[in-house]
């Protein structure tokens, strides 16, 4: 029923935006987009970055033929804002994510959801918003909409809370100067972003279990941009912030007096404060033609040699013509720790179609080779209808 609530409040917002009554501008918005994947993998042992079956109701495997799933998840969402006084205006946005291929339970999940502050360069959000990281990094070489971002995942999954894989953060304030990382309109832009209480590790010791980071900020970015002609050169930061609390501090004593190795390592594991960067550039070689880079990094703060992961990914847009664009791509990546996957090479591309101005088609293909842990490969082609 509150699916309804939702949908009824959404509708209500846009006929009141039309009239004298209500004062900020409200638009509603939305898509449904539902895909067909095949998926094959072989030799994976420690896991992969390509995620099959995204909100397929019973999953991917290389054991059937393919799957519908509904990767790019469908959505409905609000946005506007309003004129308060000297320039400044107040911004909102609230976007859901529905699964329309599950017919109950969590089928809507909160996807964006922010209160916002605009003044000419300046803004602030506060809620549930983009990672600076995916607007400052991810942005310059992952555009496939639902696949091509193992290269990406393969550093950003090291963080700790909704930080981790760089998409969206929960808990979220930020200041942006500029046009922000997205685009190249701002010669200059900068953003930092305070993440706060979103670490959710927890710590067991004697039958009891709490919160293992106690911080009120549990995770800090700081990114910008500068355009210099048709380039423009990026980089980003990520740092997760900890404050041990009372039973995290007992653990690691209680551990480090038992004298396991083990048991030492995995309690110092729960306090770790993994950071990852990027450095980057996107060339605008004709208004058609875009070329990408990006290199990131991640130490997972494990206090040895072995805890750093790297990938390097290049990637090129073109414009076709006004309905046709395509994207391509590749990664590579190793790991100092010589025990987790390597990622010998990332294929990545994707084919878009614009069949009317609200409806659209795309083909997305992906392969990843991790050499002796396996390899992955996705083909997903998929429609949208957008209102």
């Amino acid at each position: 029923m509150h699916y309804k609530f939702l949908f009824a409040i959404a509708v209500a917002s846009v006929v009141f935006s039309n009239t004298s009554i209500a004062a900020p501008s409200t638009d509603f918005y939305g898509f449904v987009d539902i895909g067909l994947e095949t998926y094959n993998e072989v030799g994976i042992i420690n896991g992969s970055d390509i995620y099959p079956g995204l909100e397929t109701p019973n999953g991917n495997t290389d054991q059937q033929a393919f799957a519908l799933n509904n990767n790019v998840q469908s959505r409905l969402g609000l946005k506007g804002e309003e004129d308060i006084s000297d320039g400044w205006k107040g911004t909102y946005r609230m976007e859901f994510q529905v699964n329309v291929l599950e017919s109950g339970g969590d089928a809507m999940q909160t996807r964006l959801g922010w209160l916002g502050l605009e003044n000419g360069d300046h803004s602030f959000k506060v809620g549930t918003q983009w990672t600076p990281y995916m607007a400052y990094s991810g942005w310059n070489t992952n555009r496939s909409e639902a696949q091509g971002v193992a290269s990406y995942f393969y550093v950003t999954d090291e963080l700790e809370g909704s930080i981790a894989y760089g998409f969206r953060s929960s808990s979220t304030a930020s200041y942006t100067y500029g046009s922000g990382g997205w685009g190249t309109a701002s010669p200059i832009t900068a953003t930092i972003a305070l993440h706060i209480a979103d670490d959710g590790r927890k710590t067991e010791l004697a039958g009891e279990e709490e919160l293992t980071n106690i911080s009120g900020i549990t995770g800090v970015t700081l990114a910008g941009a500068t355009t210099f002609g048709i380039v423009t050169i990026n980089g980003a930061y990520v740092q997760n912030i900890v404050e041990q609390s009372d039973i995290a501090k007992a653990n690691i004593k209680s551990a480090e007096l038992g004298g396991d190795a083990d048991e030492i390592k995995a309690a110092y594991a729960l306090v770790t404060e993994p950071s990852i960067y990027s450095i980057g550039a996107k060339v605008q070689a004709t208004p058609e033609l875009e070329f990408g880079f990006a290199y990131r990094g991640a130490d997972r703060d494990l206090h040895e040699n072995n805890s750093t992961v790297q990938s390097t990914t290049i990637s090129t847009q073109y414009q076709i013509t006004e309905a046709v664009n395509i994207h391509l791509g590749y990664a590579q990546g190793k790991d100092s720790d010589k025990t987790q996957r390597q990622l010998n090479n990332n294929f990545f591309g994707q084919i878009w179609y614009q069949v009317t101005e609200s409806r659209s088609m795309r083909l997305e293909f992906e392969q990843v080779d991790y050499g002796s842990d396996g390899e992955a490969n996705v083909v997903l082609v998929s429609m949208r209808q957008s209102f």
